[in-house]
């Protein structure tokens, strides 16, 4: 069986507003060009895949159960849309718990490459952190900054980084355009 490409993204900050620790699915709001943006992904032929570090769990915000139910709630917003999420995976780890799912590492990108038949060399990822892009790298894949959520204070810290992303964009629309683009070239 053929391996598709997939485009990773970030859930808050790049799909939907930041709000800080989300723990209540009434608080889930999709940017404005989140669902365009994904349908225009769709219609290339990649698969979609969220991709999302959730501290707030290891932290005691919310649960497990909590967050299924915000990704059940993104699910249906999107689906309404006509929209078709291939993949959810999470992350609960703090950033100091030893894990091999927290972004940059690339444990969630692995588990959606068995269950969805992923070709990582071919994808990407897009989010509004410095880690997020590394993950694409770390996976042989490529990834964008977008400017969107925590991406502004991001960019400020690129200077220190010695891999810089395929791009920095606007936002997630920016983004596929840029994908879009980049991956005709192969």
């Amino acid at each position: 069986m053929k391996k598709t490409p997939a485009v990773f993204l970030d859930r808050d900050g790049t799909v939907n507003h930041e709000k800080g620790y989300l723990s209540d699915e009434k608080d889930l709001k999709l940017y404005s060009y989140a669902v365009k943006s994904i349908l225009m992904l769709q219609k290339a032929g990649f698969k979609i895949v969220i991709i999302t570090n959730q501290s707030g769990i290891a932290r005691g915000y919310f649960t497990e159960k909590k967050l299924s139910v915000i990704h059940k709630t993104l699910l249906k917003m999107l689906k309404d849309k006509g929209v078709i999420i291939d993949g959810i995976y999470y992350c609960p780890h703090g950033a100091d718990d030893v894990c091999d799912c927290r972004k940059p590492k690339i444990g969630m990108a692995k588990l959606a490459e068995k269950n969805l038949n992923i070709d990582l060399s071919k994808s990407y990822v897009v989010g509004d952190s410095i880690r997020d892009y590394l993950m694409g790298y770390n996976f042989g894949g490529k990834g964008i900054l977008v400017m969107t959520g925590h991406g502004k204070k991001q960019y400020a810290k690129l200077k220190d980084e010695k891999r810089k992303p395929l791009a920095v964009s606007k936002n997630l629309y920016e983004a596929v355009k840029i994908i879009l683009k980049d991956y005709e070239k192969k």
